[in-house]
């Protein structure tokens, strides 16, 4: 069983048998019936959620999925949802896919795939419904700003591109954008790097880890790989199971061993992200610019079970080169103590424990509260939802007319959200026969109408950044979103600008 000692064999059989049998006296004698499958599936998921939110079990199906997403290709209709009002919303739609096709809108919520009620379904038990072999066809009704329709969807083959866009930034900046670590992302990024330096000899490049959560471990130490010496430690591994620390090193020779590089990370970046970006500040190879990334430091493994079922489970922490582990929570101990200090390469202080701090912080989730707000209630979503068409026929880069517009709209719609949150706060939090009579918990809508005004004038560039990106992923494919985008972000100018003199990447990744 993997147990060193006889004493944890013990404890080990003794609560298995004591499981056993609550588990069986349930279903021989309690007063109702409970369905078997349920009861486990319950024991399971609520025994794993005391260690920590990776490990996870999968049913048959959901073993299935796993692996789908893991390969990166199945057959499917090019979307992404989030549940709201208790049914999925149409987030995010893949051009020339099954959705696009069939007329789908962002801001659709979908009631039902085929004749199947999709009300309160869990994301990963709806998605089996849009997923299966490819030139399948299936309906489904759609609710779209009162009107119920029905669309016939056909399922295609849909193969993930981990790099999004690579272009060229100011005629002499290479620009790479990685959505994910899937399979042969390594070899992607190698692919454009290369031909950047070919066609145009570039003299630096941007590497777009924002929104990255993450994927295979050994493509982000083959990508490291591009930059640094052939066989750099990279990642350690190390957990309570394993023999020794399982080192990671790079396998190649550098493509690029000495152009400048950025590395753009964001608080969504994450795992993989935080081993690429991490160690390149380790090895003082890279200046890393954003906020801080997610902190995940946790390596997870599969392990199939007996009827097709499987675990993801979580089995070592990894540490990159310097030796700090970036895991950013410590789920199963309430841990205060202070952080740990590591040193670069350049002896540069490293802090454990809190993700990638960047070199360069511009950090958007302190001083951008509001907008990060607007974007989590899909204020910035409705908006470009509503406005789609009529900016289609108009000017975005007119500044001073899209921000007044969206002020407008904002003004409203935020203070109506944050007034209606606030009183669903009281109504929990307060006696039902205070509320009844008292005026006490009122909210003034338009002192908070001026706040978001203000908010606005204050940030500009960051929420004409948002909304520029909330309209043109509507208008356009991956790729020319990225290049309509690419002269509108705030992160890129700034990363250039320390291209454009590499003695400033010099002065920060290596102090006198």
């Amino acid at each position: 069983m993997g147990f060193r000692f006889g004493n944890d064999l013990f404890e080990f059989s003794k609560h298995l048998e004591i499981f056993s049998n609550v588990y069986k006296t349930v279903q021989e004698e309690y007063v109702e019936e409970v369905p078997a499958s349920e009861m486990a599936q319950i024991a399971i998921k609520s025994m794993l959620k005391t260690l920590d939110p990776y490990t996870v079990f999968y049913s048959e199906y959901q073993a299935e999925e796993a692996l789908i997403e893991r390969q990166g290709e199945y057959g499917g209709v090019g979307c992404r949802v989030v549940i709201k009002n208790h049914y999925p919303m149409v987030l995010e739609i893949e051009k020339g896919y099954g959705f696009d096709k069939a007329g789908v809108r962002r801001g659709d919520y979908i009631l039902k795939a085929g004749e199947i009620d999709l009300k309160d379904q869990a994301i990963d038990e709806m998605m089996q419904h849009f997923r299966g072999a490819p030139n399948t066809t299936f309906t489904v009704t759609l609710l779209r700003q009162g009107d119920t329709l029905v669309k016939s969807v056909t399922r295609g083959h849909i193969e993930q591109k981990s790099v999004s866009y690579h272009g060229i930034l100011k005629n002499i900046f290479g620009y790479i954008k990685l959505d994910e670590f899937g399979r042969n992302c390594a070899q992607e990024i190698a692919q454009a790097l290369k031909s950047q330096i070919d066609s145009h000899s570039i003299k630096g490049l941007v590497l777009d880890l924002r929104n990255n959560g993450g994927g295979l471990l050994d493509q982000a130490v083959e990508i490291v790989g591009l930059f640094v010496p052939k066989n750099t430690l990279i990642v350690s591994l190390r957990g309570a199971h394993r023999k020794g620390n399982q080192p990671w090193r790079t396998p190649n020779e550098p493509l690029a061993p000495n152009l400048p590089v950025v590395v753009l990370i964001n608080e969504s970046s994450a795992s993989a992200s935080e081993v690429v970006s991490g160690s390149l500040q380790d090895l003082d190879r890279a200046l890393v610019i954003g906020s801080p990334s997610f902190g995940k430091g946790l390596v997870q493994n599969y392990k199939n079970l007996p009827y097709r079922t499987q675990m993801k489970i979580t089995t070592a922490r990894y540490h990159i080169p310097s030796g700090r582990c970036i895991q950013k929570i410590d789920h199963r101990h309430s841990d205060n103590s202070p952080k740990q200090s590591f040193k670069t390469k350049n002896g540069r202080i490293v802090l454990d424990g809190s993700g990638v701090a960047p070199d360069v912080n511009i950090n958007q989730s302190e001083s951008l509260t509001l907008l990060n707000w607007m974007k989590k209630e899909l204020i910035i979503f409705d908006y470009a939802n509503a406005k789609e068409a009529y900016w289609s026929q108009k000017n975005t880069d007119d500044a001073f007319a899209l921000l007044s517009d969206f002020t407008e709209f904002a003004r409203n719609e935020g203070a109506n959200k944050i007034a209606y949150n606030y009183a669903q706060l009281t109504k929990s939090n307060v006696d039902s026969t205070i509320l009844g009579h008292s005026d006490f918990f009122t909210i003034d809508k338009s002192a908070i109408a001026k706040y978001i005004q203000q908010d606005i004038k204050n940030n500009q560039e960051w929420y004409l950044f948002q909304i520029r990106q909330a309209l043109f992923v509507r208008w356009y494919d991956k790729s020319d979103y990225h290049k309509n985008m690419l002269n509108k972000d705030p992160l890129i100018d700034k990363a250039t600008s320390f291209l454009a003199y590499p003695e400033r990447i010099s002065k920060i990744i290596n102090p006198k």
